[in-house]
């Protein structure tokens, strides 16, 4: 079945553009997956960003990558149990972009080497296994769909400054976060449940994480092994409040276009005015906490608070966006996007200035009904 497609392509291609023969191409590979994975795995290689578009298309001069070979390796390593496998993955690009990734925030894996991290993440458990057909369908759609028009890179471009040009990975992978970005490079589990009940939701994590990227190149992010104090704490707290909130914010449009706002509760969250009140007074409550605590060391209670804006509420995801949306609704995009350059304190700055009246724990939205400053952007 795979040669006769790939035969097909080639004989088609002297009448197509050549981006569009390698769209084509990535597409009818990724058909193959399901029932042939091991010719799948020899077929579907690092697709670039240029050969998706046509050479006129801004985007032709982003140096990105698309690359599932992890996936792939990991669908087939779960299916075989191949020892083989996980040597190739150990050795991969994806690997060494999670390693660096959990190194540098300190996540709860191995972290000596890409190898003891691949083998924890591919671990054969009942869970993973069962995620495994998942997977696939998620490299179908990373391969199909989100290549098809990759056109929602620009989502994420729309929110950096104009001179940023990509130069890395985005990479699909198994079994870390749901997904994440360091340095150059991005990825996606394949085997989160999130993804499974709305492959499109892979596209808007896309655009969050890619925008990471371009955000990183201009603020890198602090180690976590490096905060000692409560102000490190706060410092990182500023950060992660820009880099997640501008990052949210930058996919809203394309959910709201596309109706899929309700399939993530931040968005969900945003909508709640009365909820984002009180979500933004216990974020200042927190952060004039950390103020005061200053020169303090970042004890228990410090670290709590990192917890309660990464988590649960998600204080930083959902505050930071209201942030961003505001600070865009009041000064427009331009204003919004130099503030990348500017950095976290700006960032934070120039929002609490837009509102001096209400800056501080007692909240800052607008009053009444729904978010006032979504709907100036609906009309934007």
């Amino acid at each position: 079945m795979a040669a006769l497609l790939f035969g097909a392509l080639q004989a088609h291609n002297e009448r197509v553009p050549i981006h569009t023969a390698r769209i084509i191409g990535v597409a009818l590979a990724a058909a193959t997956l399901a029932c042939e994975p091991t010719l799948a795995q020899e077929r579907l290689g690092p697709v670039a960003l240029k050969d998706l578009v046509p050479a006129g298309d801004p985007l032709a001069f982003h140096d990105l990558q698309f690359d599932a070979r992890f996936a792939q390796g990991a669908v087939e390593y779960l299916r075989s149990g191949n020892s083989k496998v996980l040597g190739r993955l150990s050795d991969s690009a994806a690997a060494a972009h999670l390693l660096s990734h959990a190194r540098n925030f300190d996540y709860d894996v191995p972290k000596d080497s890409a190898a003891a991290l691949v083998g924890n993440l591919l671990a054969p458990t009942s869970e993973h296994v069962g995620r495994v057909d998942a997977c696939a369908k998620a490299i179908d759609f990373f391969y199909g769909q989100m290549l098809r028009n990759p056109q929602w890179v620009n989502d994420a471009l729309r929110y950096l400054p104009a001179d940023f040009r990509y130069h890395g990975s985005l990479f699909l992978i198994f079994g870390y976060d749901i997904g994440v970005a360091f340095g150059a490079a991005a990825s996606l589990n394949c085997g989160h449940p999130h993804f499974e009940a709305h492959p499109s939701e892979l596209t808007y994590y896309a655009v969050h994480e890619l925008h990471h990227v371009g955000f990183m190149a201009y603020q890198p992010p602090p180690r976590l092994s490096d905060l000692r104090t409560c102000a490190d704490v706060l410092r990182l707290v500023k950060y992660s409040t820009q880099l997640e909130g501008m990052a949210v914010w930058a996919v809203y449009a394309r959910r709201r276009d596309e109706g899929a706002l309700d399939n993530d509760p931040d968005y969900v969250a945003l909508a709640d005015e009365a909820a984002m009140e009180r979500d933004e007074a216990s974020y200042f409550a927190d952060f004039h906490y950390l103020e005061r605590r200053s020169a303090e060391p970042a004890n228990e209670a410090a670290w709590a608070v990192v917890e309660r804006m990464s988590g649960g509420r998600r204080l930083w995801y959902r505050v930071g966006a209201r942030m961003a949306a505001r600070i865009e609704g009041a000064l427009g995009r331009a204003e919004l996007v130099n503030l990348v350059r500017s950095g976290p304190s700006s960032f934070l700055d120039v929002y609490l200035r837009l509102k001096p009246e209400r800056a501080g724990i007692r909240g800052s939205g607008p009053r009444g009904g729904r978010n006032e400053t979504l709907r100036a952007n609906d009309r934007r």
